[in-house]
């Protein structure tokens, strides 16, 4: 948005004041998160550099110099627990869930199911999966974690057609009342003749005619005979054209990106948010043209240094050891609440607040305005709201394992110096042992070798053995006990990433650990989902206000067929009442203990658990829990030809037959005319009536009608949905054929019986009686 010099001044005035503040805490925050943040790459060996004011990574182990950095060996323990914690936390992204504002309005309803939908695409689009581990990161390495969503226009996310419109500069009547454009007919023309007028239209008809006046035909208001025509912009449309997509982006960034106030307890209490990051100047320039003589010198572009050394050296790449990159500018993005302009004068204050009602949001690349607009800070950005801590701004999780990880390299370089040094040196006297004649003797095991010995001295007082360097006994129990406390502080116990337990023998044990280890980071867990719940609650809402045509997306149901969702822009004339999770607040399952609820559920043999189970929804589910690969599933042969066969039908219309002669037998015998029964429709595809398994397929089907693409099918493809019923009804009809043929087999299996004859017995009662039968009731 293009502001004088004036407001670009004070805008730069109050940026520089709040980037100011707290600047030896910040400076002390960011040497911390770099710290973590080069261990987590492995680098332990660092030491921090006053002058340089950055950590300086010890390099003596790539050379010869040093005999010290022969021994240093470190073993990243600092990455190992920390993904540990990830990797249990990251097993699955909860879902969400829209609620509508009015359970009882059924345009609420519609847009809350359109919701839904809209969540799904956006964590498609965002690559949520990622998108959660690098939050799971930055609360591990710098604790701060922030997500920032904005909607982005791009032609690859696709276009949409508008009206294209011209405007022209045309001379017209216009009414003083209503403002109305008025025909020049109007004007010139006088009364026809009305048919039948009456006395109600007398004083109308005495001003038209007698006076000369004349009627504005929009609100009948009186128009002065002498109005002249008014200049009018008309716009007319000449055409379409076309204009990219909108998606909403999400990005999550820690402390070293954002920066807010320490003394903030909640995200309301923030009266400022910078974002900055360092790229090259060629893409500023891309965007802001006009900045290309700002960040020119003597005629040549500059990234014009490092305008703040400290923040760009701590967001710099690991890969920079020593080296900065020499033509990279720092963009600071600053959001400020309307708040945040009372640090100016009154008068400077005020003139800002009604520029920007809503806050501004500033763009300065190094120390040059670039850009500002009016936009709310809470509208884009979500801070992650830590229960257990009192400020927003709280100690990394990483943090816990700093000393443990120091203790450890300090124990391996210890452990090896000692193994080698452990080997004993032997020094002997010239006189005694020829060194000379011993350097051209071959050894040889058991050899004997000439020695002369001191007179009057034996001769082992000739040597001397130094005494071999051994390691305490209380190391190794040290170093155990750091590794204890290390996944004790962390979180990260050995039942989280399948480590040896002491004293657990059994799986049920096993598996008690693992369940005690993740209620350790239930807390981590539940932050995490109510912060994540918050970005969406943000995310939808903007999604629907930039969407401007039916969106479609193509997804996979339960049954492994493809089908078109559409999020159309009638459905969203409801109004959303809040956003939860889908899921409960219980961290996920692993494959594991999927397996082991599965198998605990079979083996319970409860008839109703094992028909769930077993259902041509779950089987496949079960198939995929328990690892079975290659598992058979009976029938699912039927359901993949039936959804293919669905498919055919939905994309086809029934087809309209004339009436067979049974029909028109009833018809005479009821005395109608068979000439007018109307035809009779049958689906496009027929059933098998020998092949198909009629129950499968029917259930199949069933299923398919009653879902929510069934039912947005019936809405949108009647004849479609028709054709399916036609289909499903079919098979209903073979499925009667079926049993009344079994039963007629079944009486025509059965003998006759005839007088006297037992039909439970082959021969009746002439059979001879066996001799255990009972015979007492022939007496």
């Amino acid at each position: 948005m293009k502001v004088d010099k004036k407001i670009e001044d004070l805008l730069k005035q109050v940026a520089d004041h709040f980037d100011q503040e707290d600047r030896a805490v910040r400076e002390r925050q960011l040497r911390d998160w770099r710290e973590l943040k080069l261990l987590w790459e492995g680098f332990s060996r660092i030491w921090f550099s006053e002058v340089a004011h950055d950590w300086r990574i010890d390099e003596s182990a790539n050379g010869s110099d040093n005999d010290q950095a022969f021994y240093d060996k470190p073993i990243n323990i600092f990455r190992a627990y920390l993904e540990s914690i990830i990797a249990a936390l990251s097993v699955t992204v909860p879902g969400i869930k829209c609620f509508p504002d009015d359970a009882e309005n059924p345009l609420d309803m519609t847009t809350a199911k359109a919701g839904d939908k809209i969540a799904l695409l956006i964590s498609r689009h965002n690559n949520v999966s990622l998108l959660w581990l690098h939050a799971l990161y930055i609360i591990c390495t710098e604790g701060l974690v922030a997500c920032y969503s904005y909607p982005k226009e791009d032609e690859k996310y696709g276009t949409y057609e508008v009206d294209k419109i011209e405007e022209d500069e045309e001379e017209a009547y216009v009414c003083p009342s209503c403002n109305a454009r008025i025909a020049d007919e109007v004007m010139t023309s006088t009364l026809e003749g009305e048919f039948n007028p009456g006395d109600e239209q007398i004083p109308l008809h005495d001003a038209i005619i007698n006076q000369e006046t004349k009627l504005c035909p929009e609100c009948a208001a009186l128009l002065d005979p002498n109005l002249q025509k008014s200049k009018l912009i008309i716009e007319r449309i000449v055409g379409k054209t076309k204009k990219p997509k909108s998606r909403i982006c999400m990005e999550c960034y820690g402390g070293l990106y954002v920066k807010v106030p320490n003394y903030a307890m909640k995200q309301a209490d923030i009266p400022y948010l910078m974002f900055s990051y360092e790229t090259h100047y060629s893409n500023v320039l891309a965007r802001y043209s006009d900045l290309r003589n700002k960040l020119s010198v003597n005629g040549k572009i500059a990234a014009g240094g490092m305008y703040d050394p400290y923040e760009q050296q701590a967001r710099l790449s690991i890969q920079y050891r020593g080296e900065y990159p020499i033509n990279n500018v720092t963009v600071r993005n600053c959001w400020l609440r309307p708040s945040a302009f009372s640090v100016l004068q009154e008068e400077d204050a005020k003139l800002l607040r009604e520029k920007y009602p809503d806050g501004a949001k500033v763009i300065l690349i190094n120390d040059c305005y670039a850009d500002s607009c009016n936009e709310n800070l809470d509208d884009h950005w979500t801070i992650l709201s830590d229960p257990m801590s009192d400020y927003i701004h709280k100690r990394p999780m990483g943090s816990l394992l700093v000393n443990v990880q120091e203790i450890t390299n300090d124990i391996i370089s210890l452990a090896l110096q000692t193994i080698e040094h452990g080997i004993s040196q032997t020094f002997a006297d010239p006189g005694v042992l020829n060194f000379d004649q011993y350097g051209r003797t071959e050894v040889l095991p058991g050899g004997v070798y000439p020695a002369v010995a001191k007179s009057g001295k034996a001769l082992g007082e000739g040597f001397f053995e130094t005494r071999t360097a051994t390691l305490s006994q209380e190391v190794l129990p040290f170093f155990q006990q750091i590794q204890s406390l290390g996944q004790t502080a962390s979180g990260a116990l050995p039942s989280l990433f399948g480590g040896q337990i002491e004293g657990s023998k059994t799986a049920s044990e096993y598996s008690m650990s693992r369940a005690q280890a993740l209620q350790r980071l239930q807390n981590v867990w539940k932050m995490q989902t109510m912060w994540w719940k918050d970005i969406y609650g943000k995310a939808i809402p903007m999604y629907i206000q930039e969407l401007k045509d039916d969106e479609r997306s193509v997804e996979e149901d339960e049954k492994g067929n493809f089908i078109n969702v559409f999020v159309r822009m009638a459905e969203l004339e409801g109004k959303i009442g809040r956003i939860e999770l889908e899921a409960n607040e219980n961290l996920p399952m692993t494959w594991s203990q999927r397996k082991d609820t599965y198998m605990k559920l079979l083996e319970a043999q409860n008839p109703l658990i094992l028909e769930a189970l077993t259902s041509p929804e779950n089987i496949k589910n079960l198939a995929e829990a328990i690892g079975l690969d290659d598992f058979v599933v009976p029938g699912q042969a039927d359901v993949d030809k039936q959804h293919e066969e669905i498919r055919l039908l939905i994309n086809s219309e029934p087809i309209q037959q004339p009436p067979d002669d049974e029909q028109m037998m009833m018809a005479i015998e009821q005395g109608q005319d068979p000439t007018q029964l109307p035809p009779i429709e049958v689906p496009s595809i027929d059933i098998d009536y020998d092949l198909d398994n009629h129950q499968i397929e029917s259930e199949t089907l069933r299923s398919y009608l009653v879902s929510t693409a069934g039912r947005l099918l019936k809405i949108e493809n009647p004849p479609g949905y028709q054709n399916c019923l036609l289909h499903y009804k079919a098979h209903l009809e073979a499925i009667k054929a079926k049993m009344m043929e079994e039963a007629q087999m079944q009486m025509m299996m059965q003998p006759q019986q005839g007088p006297g004859k037992d039909p439970e017995k082959p021969g009746g009662s002439n059979q001879p009686l066996s001799e255990s039968a009972n015979v007492s009731t022939a007496e």
